[in-house]
């Protein structure tokens, strides 16, 4: 696999995070809570899983950067969920 391949993959990778992060955001204002929105992001997130599972597989991704990748998401979502939940009490 040569270095522009598994650039490739990195940056595709990092775009696919962001749109997650984008929906996550644009949502976070209208129904964070709501059931339909929650299983958006689940299967965004799970999607997501997989596609870094598989660059790893094919050793375009190291196991650490894949774990890396995912655990910013899922921060930035929990954030998002804390965020949302605070303000719901107020």
């Amino acid at each position: 696999m040569d270095q522009l391949q598994i650039a490739l993959a990195k940056d595709i990778l990092e775009d696919d995070a962001k749109h997650i992060t984008s929906l996550i955001e644009n949502q976070q204002h209208l129904c964070v809570s709501c059931p339909a929105f929650e299983e958006v992001i689940d299967t965004q997130m799970f999607g997501f899983s997989k596609k870094v599972e598989f660059a790893t597989a094919m050793g375009m991704l190291d196991e650490e950067e894949g774990q890396i990748m995912l655990s910013q998401l899922e921060k930035h979502l929990n954030d998002v969920y804390s965020e949302a939940f605070n303000t719901s009490k107020k």
